[in-house]
């Protein structure tokens, strides 16, 4: 699924949280937004979802409105994981899952879907998380809750794969697995993520927002500098290229002295209009 968000502006309230915001995802390409706390990535994702509509602009599914594509549709092809799995419900974890297959139940259907218990616990298998089917959601960790809450998305098999902080509360190990595991689906992949190494390694290209508007975009090469990881985030940094295959690694050296930080809108050279 092409995903091309145009000039857009979302408001909540009376307070305008994204501002002309422009960016694509290309069939098949793994998008990362990056951004400090309240910079607006969890707002982009629910408007690329059609769950908000836009004050200005548009978001285009397959070069349709985002928001006036039915519900029903868009539960079938694109998949959300949110940030914060972390209500109690009193379901096992291959429930949890199967929520993720209502929009493909038949409408008339009783005692279940064979067919999806299996997909399911396939989905489950993916995410490194079958042996927790049988396991109650209130006796999950958090990072079992987010490998649950993975499988959920993936049970789908979504055209689109929207993810927000899907590495939260997850170890090292499990961090860099689920990261190749989504970067290797082939399908397209916009996920909001406060690693910057991570991005590094696992996207096409990197989105960085700040305040709600976009300050760079482009290559992960391109965009994360020590200029403005600076400017967005008021921390010095080192970019190194790693000795295996040339990407950014980013080692970060402290806070900067406000009175040293440029100003967190500033633009760079790859920022939308």
């Amino acid at each position: 699924m092409d995903v091309t968000v145009e000039s857009l502006s979302v408001t909540r309230g009376h307070r305008e949280v994204l501002s002309d915001v422009s960016l694509s995802a290309a069939r098949g390409e793994v998008v990362g937004l990056l951004g400090p706390n309240g910079a607006g990535k969890s707002t982009l994702l629910a408007a690329i979802a059609g769950m908000l509509a836009p004050a200005h602009g548009s978001v285009l599914l397959d070069g349709r409105p985002a928001h006036l594509v039915p519900r029903r549709e868009v539960a079938r092809r694109v998949a959300l994981m949110e940030q914060h799995p972390d209500r109690d419900i009193p379901l096992r974890a291959i429930d949890i899952v199967e929520l993720g297959l209502l929009p493909f139940r038949r409408p008339l259907a009783r005692g279940g879907d064979a067919a999806h218990r299996a997909l399911a616990h396939e989905a489950l298998a993916q995410a490194g998380a079958a042996h927790l089917a049988d396991r109650p959601w209130t006796a999950l960790s958090g990072g079992e809750r987010q490998r649950v809450s993975v499988a959920r998305a993936l049970a789908q098999s979504p055209e689109l794969l929207l993810l927000d902080e899907p590495t939260n509360h997850l170890d090292i190990r499990a961090q860099l697995d689920t990261l190749s595991f989504v970067a290797g689906l082939g399908i397209t992949v916009v996920a909001a993520l406060h690693d910057l190494d991570h991005a590094a390694r696992h996207c096409t290209r990197v989105v960085l927002l700040s305040h709600g508007r976009v300050v760079a975009q482009g290559a992960p090469a391109d965009v994360l500098t020590p200029a403005t990881i600076a400017a967005v985030y008021g921390v010095r940094a080192t970019v190194l290229d790693h000795p295996a295959d040339g990407r950014p690694v980013i080692a970060l050296d402290g806070a900067l002295d406000p009175a040293d930080a440029s100003s967190p809108a500033a633009p760079g050279p790859e920022e939308a209009p």
